[in-house]
C-alpha cells in the first residue's frame, strides 16, 4: 500500500491510500482455495467444484472484506506513525469513477487535523476554596458514624430512620430497565433522601423509579451512594429495588464506636474522635475544592486559548456517523453544543502531552483497592484478616468488568490532572464556609453551562 497526504490548510487534509492487487491477492487466493476445499455443490464431490464457479460467487466479496481490513489498519498504522493528530475519523471520499476491477484500487479520506497550540498553566490564576469545617459539620458526621455502627432490626416498611438496601438501574426512555445498563448495589438512609415522598411506605421487593437529581439535595451524596467520583453530571433516571428494609439505632458515642471506625486503639477518647472526623472531613472538602479548581482552570483555558477547529469537516463527520439522518440545521445545533466540549478535550490532552501524564495498570489496580477499602469503611465491614493480596483479587474481578475499569482510568487520570495543576497554576486562597462554597460552584456551573 501507497499512502500520500495533501494538506488543503493548518486544518484539513486528504488521505489518498492506494492499494494494488500484490497487497490482498495472495490472502484472497488462499481464502479461495478453502471455499472450494468444503464446498458441497450439488452434482460435483466435495472439493471438487471447479475454481471458476467458486471465484464467481466468492471473489469479489472475499476483496472487498480483505481491501477493507488492509485500509483500517493501514490508515491507523499510517497516522501513529507519522504522528498526525486528527479529529473525529477519517472520512472517506467519493469517487464515481472507482473500480473494484482495477489493478490499483485509490481511496481517499478526509481529514481533520487538531489544531496546534500551547497552554501554558503558569499564567493561569484561579481562586481556590479553603472550605472550613464547622462543629456542626462535625455533629452531623458523628452523628452519621453512630448510625451507620448502631444496631439494625428487619422493618417491614419504609418510614423514617429506615436504611435500605438494594440496586439501582439505569431507566430507558421506554420506562423500561435500560438492557446493558449501569447497575449500582446501593445503601440508602431514608432520612437523608430528598425524594422521601417516592420511597415512604414502600416495601421489600418493591421498585422505586426515581431521577437521579431527585434522590438528594447534595451531589456528594448521591457520589457517595452510587460509588461516583463525582456526580455533578450525572443525570439517569434510575430504578431502585429494594431487597432489605432495616430500622437502625444510634450506638453509643464511646470507645467501642472509636474503635470501630478507626481501628482498636486509634483513638481514645470523644474530642480525639471528634478531631479525627474534623480532619477527615477537612480532607473530603479539599477534594470538593480541588475538583471545582480543576474544572475552573479548564473552562478557563478554554474561553481564553485561541485555536481554530475544522468545523465543517467535523459538521461532516457528525453527520455521516448520526444513527438517524439530519438536516444540515440538526447538524449545526448539535455541533454548536458540542464544540465547547471538543474544546475541554484538547486542552486537557494537551496538557496531559506536555507533562507525559499517563494511567498504567497498577496505578488502576491500586484506585480499585483504594476504593473497596472506601466502601468497606463506608459500610461499616471491619476484617483485619483480609490482607492485600485478598483486596487485590477482589479488585481485579472488579475490574472485568469494561465499565468499572474506564470509570477507575478516568479517576487516575483526573487525580494526576489534578496534581500537575494545582502544581503549576496561581490560586488565590479564599476562605469560605460549605455553605457559602456550594453556592459559588452553582454560580460556576451556570457560567459554564451559558
Amino acid at each position: 500500500m501507497n499512502f500520500t497526504q495533501s494538506q488543503i490548510d493548518d486544518l484539513n487534509a486528504v488521505l489518498t491510500v492506494t492499494v494494488e492487487k500484490a497487497d490482498y491477492a495472495d490472502k484472497v487466493a488462499a481464502d479461495l482455495k478453502n471455499y472450494r476445499k468444503n464446498a458441497n455443490v450439488p452434482g460435483f464431490r466435495k472439493g471438487q467444484v471447479p475454481m471458476s464457479m467458486i471465484k464467481k460467487q466468492y471473489e469479489m466479496p472475499l476483496i472487498y472484506e480483505e481491501v477493507n481490513k488492509l485500509l483500517q489498519s493501514g490508515v491507523e498504522d499510517y497516522l501513529r506513525e507519522n504522528k498526525i493528530d486528527i479529529l473525529g475519523q477519517p472520512l472517506p471520499k467519493a469517487d464515481e469513477n472507482f473500480s473494484w476491477e482495477a489493478d490499483e484500487l485509490n481511496f481517499s479520506f478526509d481529514l481533520g487535523l487538531a489544531p496546534q497550540f500551547e497552554v501554558d498553566l503558569e499564567k493561569v490564576e484561579i481562586p481556590y476554596h479553603k472550605i472550613e469545617v464547622s462543629e456542626e459539620d462535625v455533629d452531623k458526621y458523628v452523628d452519621n458514624f453512630a448510625l451507620r455502627y448502631g444496631k439494625m432490626s428487619a422493618a417491614d416498611e419504609v418510614k423514617e430512620g429506615a436504611v435500605l438496601k438494594g440496586v439501582f438501574h439505569e431507566v430507558g426512555e421506554d420506562g423500561e430497565v435500560a438492557e446493558g445498563g449501569e447497575h449500582y448495589h446501593s445503601t440508602l438512609r431514608f432520612d437523608d433522601l430528598k425524594a422521601k415522598d417516592a420511597f415512604e411506605g414502600k416495601k421489600v421487593e418493591d421498585k422505586i423509579t426515581v431521577a437521579s437529581k431527585d434522590l438528594y439535595e447534595d451531589e456528594n451524596l448521591l457520589a457517595e451512594t452510587l460509588g461516583l467520583e463525582e456526580a455533578g453530571d450525572f443525570d439517569k433516571t434510575l430504578q431502585f429495588k429494594i431487597n432489605e428494609i432495616v430500622n437502625q439505632e444510634k450506638a453509643a458515642i464511646d470507645q467501642d464506636l472509636f474503635d470501630k471506625v478507626y481501628g482498636e486503639g486509634e483513638v481514645d477518647s470523644e474530642e480525639a474522635f471528634r478531631a479525627k472526623v474534623k480532619e477527615e472531613a477537612e480532607k473530603m472538602y479539599e477534594g470538593e475544592a480541588d475538583r471545582v479548581m480543576l474544572s475552573a482552570v479548564l473552562m478557563d483555558l478554554v474561553e481564553n486559548s485561541s485555536f481554530d477547529l475544522p468545523d465543517e469537516f467535523l459538521k461532516k463527520w457528525l453527520k455521516f456517523n448520526s444513527e438517524q439522518p439530519k438536516t444540515d440545521e440538526e447538524v449545526e445545533k448539535i455541533y454548536n453544543e458540542a464544540k465547547k466540549g471538543m474544546r475541554y478535550q484538547l486542552i486537557e490532552g494537551k496538557i496531559a502531552d506536555k507533562f507525559e501524564i499517563e494511567v498504567k495498570q497498577d496505578d488502576i489496580l491500586d484506585q480499585a483497592v483504594k476504593m473497596i477499602k472506601q466502601q468497606m469503611q463506608m459500610y461499616g465491614i471491619s476484617n483485619p484478616e483480609m490482607d492485600d493480596n485478598q483486596l487485590k483479587q477482589i479488585a481485579m474481578s472488579s475490574l472485568q468488568n469494561e465499565n468499572e475499569y474506564k470509570r477507575l482510568a478516568d479517576q487516575v487520570f483526573a487525580e494526576k490532572m489534578l496534581a500537575v495543576v494545582k502544581d503549576k497554576v496561581k490560586l488565590v486562597e479564599k476562605t469560605v464556609s460549605f455553605d457559602e462554597f456550594v453556592e459559588e460552584v452553582k454560580k460556576q456551573n451556570e457560567k459554564a453551562e451559558a
